[in-house]
């Protein structure tokens, strides 16, 4: 919850325990529960809290793995079943219980029991004999992130909904595989596509943060950021992808028209979301068109001389800019 949000919600709390309208147990209750805390050790506990998924989802694999081909891998499907709805009741339970004491915990076992759940789809179709990855495996990440977005709107937690918005996604088409000797490999299977999906859920996002989220009691509050930040990322990523290798100028222009719209929006809204990424992405395109204009034309060394130059032009453009900014702000 943003600290806008519970820094109001404190203050009102405080309010009715002067005029005696809740008692002092409930006072203290709701105190605990909104009570910002921006402290070190609570945003590197939530980064243990990614970094604990990611590793739970690893061993869910592992797991996996070690049970296909063998006598006991018809129980893996049940088992995997069971401790997948096990620890969502415990992992809901723990991140909204009213005080709080639990909520990133609950948070990462709530996402680790999706994960789990969807590592029993998978063992189930493949031990009765699936073959099939492509469409299965879509059909599994679609009915996982159906999962995630209920959960998260159930109960009001963001770590759902950023898995659920991630695995729709990644159900419509897209690929990432390790190559081997640090080689990683991403992919869109239709950009046209996916390009329309996430323009569809920044306009959504925008709509939620305006609409939805207006009311300070509302348990939803920070789901209209996540619907735009992943619609920014695979929109931007999505124009990229069609302009290489050797894209048209047509999906050249387009990219960097793109590009030129997202700090259009980003000023008009006085979002940061929009202008970083759109500086970004108009230096990963100005990137990308030198690098397929000049890298093999010039010596490495020409090339990284112009392209720091560029960076350099460019920064000092917008240092100057944002000088402006805040003289005529101040004036």
């Amino acid at each position: 919850m943003r600290k806008l949000v519970t820094d109001e919600i404190v203050k009102h709390v405080a309010e009715w325990g002067h005029q005696g309208l809740i008692d002092s147990d409930t006072l203290a209750t709701l105190q605990d529960r909104y009570q910002s805390d921006v402290s070190v050790g609570r945003v590197l506990l939530r980064w243990l809290g990614f970094v604990a998924v990611f590793l739970l989802a690893m061993s869910i694999l592992g797991f996996i793995g070690l049970t296909l081909g063998e006598a006991s891998a018809y129980l893996a499907s049940p088992l995997l079943a069971g401790v997948a709805y096990a620890l969502w009741v415990q992992g809901t339970r723990m991140a909204t219980d009213p005080k709080q004491t639990y909520a990133t915990s609950g948070a990462v076992l709530v996402s680790f029991s999706l994960l789990v759940g969807l590592g029993a789809l998978a063992t189930t179709y493949f031990v009765f004999g699936g073959r099939d990855t492509g469409n299965a495996y879509a059909l599994m990440l679609a009915i996982t992130s159906a999962a995630a977005f209920y959960t998260a709107y159930r109960y009001g937690l963001r770590w759902p909904l950023l898995m659920g918005i991630l695995l729709a996604f990644h159900a419509i088409g897209h690929m990432h595989f390790y190559g081997g000797r640090g080689n990683y490999f991403l992919a869109i299977a239709d950009e046209r596509l996916t390009l329309a999906i996430s323009a569809a859920a920044i306009v959504f996002g925008m709509w939620h943060e305006r609409v939805r989220e207006g009311n300070l009691d509302g348990v939803h509050v920070g789901f209209g950021r996540i619907y735009i930040i992943v619609g920014l990322l695979y929109a931007n990523m999505s124009m990229w992808f069609l302009t290489i290798p050797r894209g048209e100028l047509a999906a050249i222009l387009f990219f960097t028209a793109g590009g030129i719209a997202q700090l259009v929006l980003g000023a008009r809204f006085h979002d940061g979301r929009f202008t970083g990424f759109g500086i970004v992405f108009l230096g990963i395109n100005l990137y990308t068109r030198m690098f397929e204009g000049f890298w093999d034309e010039i010596s490495k060394g020409t090339f990284l001389l112009i392209a720091g130059l560029i960076a350099m032009i460019v920064g000092y453009v917008f240092e100057r800019r944002a000088q402006k900014l805040r003289e005529a702000g101040e004036s």
